[in-house]
């Protein structure tokens, strides 16, 4: 019978890159799958592209050809990732170019492209189209029109399986969802049809537990006392067999966990209705997903269910809202509690003084109740020490920059014991996300390969 082997090389840009050479040298895989994209990661990387247009794509992924590339592609293994998130195209000559310096001479890149986003959302608003925010029901886009940084949409694994297709050794996409890259594998091994359903979403639910790295096998776990050998974390591999099997391991050797625990916590991550996980290819049912441990780190998968796609698809509209300016200082024992809320008392009265014209203003006692703020239980009055915490979102740069310069007075007006002013960061702009959805039929896919 027929199996694929697909393992996750990274859950987020920034995340550990070593591990994804562990399962390249050793982890019997044909395809290594890295997600780099969050929320907020494209709306940053349009903006750098805006002002350099060799730039608006993950920059890891020149380690990614560096470190591992030369492995894949002496065991024929496949990359697929969203790392080209803004720029996909420069993102590619970046691959190119790294992969000629560590003596590469043949490579196939694939370069999976939505088309305009932002164009498109300009066309429709200009034909009257009304974009529901999803998180509030506000209609009116039209009001941030202006301030609009950038727009993009999740789309599917379909590019990556054209350029599978096409024999690419390296694909590459802007936003992709988390879990295309380990869906389109599977439709292009054992030849799935779109509208198979119930195929499609074995598919999704082994890219749903496996897209985030380490969070499936013992990162960011309730078993963290009991995880072995964090620091040398193996990331999971989703083994799917051609009769729809599925079962998720890791590398023999490495640390970490996986077993039924870590898996049914990453199954009900980001997912708001078990019954209805919406991706572009299928709205999968994982309400009577099943598991059993079949061996040590060896758990056994079964049970989800598709319906058929859904007719639009979520896309996200980032725009420019203000300004955040924030500092912080830290007091010490003894009355570090009593110490902080005098210096809040202080900077509260400063900025009504200057007249700061803030949409929010937040005071936090970090060590304290940052976390969990107005429920946070009363504090330790003997606590060691207390860092102090003060945020303002404002219109404009320049209220926002009267947050720092009102705090330096704390290293001089302060209490006794006050560290000054360790961290004022200059006023930063704030993206806002307008989370949305399109008619799919005014969305599609263009593949293109490059060749060294």
């Amino acid at each position: 019978m027929k199996t694929v082997r697909i393992g996750s090389g990274s859950g987020f840009w920034g995340d550990n890159l070593d591990p994804a050479i562990e399962i390249a040298k050793h982890g019997d895989v044909q395809y290594l799958a890295y997600d780099f994209l969050g929320e907020p990661t494209i709306p940053t990387l349009q903006k750098m592209q805006r002002k350099d247009p060799s730039r608006g794509f993950v920059p890891s992924i020149r380690a990614v050809v560096r470190g591992v590339l030369p492995i894949c592609l002496d065991k024929g293994i496949k990359i697929l990732t969203n790392a080209g998130a803004a720029n996909p195209s420069a993102c590619a000559d970046s691959i190119i170019a790294a992969a000629k310096e560590v003596g590469i001479t043949k490579l196939k890149v694939g370069i999976v492209t939505t088309n305009d986003v932002q164009q498109k959302v300009e066309e429709l608003l200009d034909r009257g189209v009304e974009f529901t925010n999803l998180d509030n029901g506000d209609t009116d886009l039209g009001r941030v029109r202006d301030r609009i940084v950038g727009s993009y949409v999740y789309s599917g694994a379909y590019g990556y399986v054209e350029a599978l297709e096409a024999g690419c050794d390296i694909i590459i996409s802007d936003r992709a969802t988390d879990d295309a890259a380990i869906l389109a594998p599977l439709v292009y091994e054992f030849g799935w049809k779109w509208d198979e359903w119930d195929s499609l979403a074995v598919g999704i639910l082994a890219g749903h537990l496996i897209e985030c790295g380490a969070a499936c096998s013992g990162g960011i776990s309730s078993l963290w006392r009991e995880v072995p050998e964090p620091w040398n974390i193996g990331y999971p591999i989703a083994e799917v067999h051609e009769n729809g099997d599925l079962f998720i391991t890791k590398v023999d050797g490495t640390g970490g966990v996986v077993n039924k625990v870590t898996l049914t916590e990453h199954l009900l991550y980001e997912v708001h209705d078990p019954g209805n996980y919406l991706m572009p290819e299928v709205i999968t049912d994982f309400t009577h997903v099943e598991m059993d441990e079949v061996a040590k780190d060896r758990v056994k998968v079964w049970g989800a269910k598709g319906k058929p796609r859904p007719t639009t698809l979520k896309a996200g509209i980032a725009y420019m809202d203000g300004f955040i300016g924030e500092a912080e200082s830290s007091v010490t024992w003894p009355d570090a509690v009593a110490k902080a809320q005098r210096s809040i008392e202080i900077i509260g009265k400063r900025l009504e003084m200057v007249q700061l014209d803030a949409e929010e203003l937040r005071f936090d006692m970090i060590g304290v109740n940052s976390c969990h703020w107005s429920a946070a239980p009363a504090p330790d009055p003997d606590i060691n020490e207390v860092r102090v915490r003060v945020a303002a979102k404002c219109a404009t740069r320049a209220e926002a920059g009267k947050v720092a310069r009102e705090c330096v007075m704390l290293m001089g007006t302060g209490p006794i014991g006050s560290t000054g002013q360790l961290n004022t960061p200059p006023p930063r702009e704030v993206f806002a996300l307008w989370p949305t959805l399109i008619d799919r039929e005014e969305i599609s896919q263009t593949v293109e390969t490059r060749e060294l």
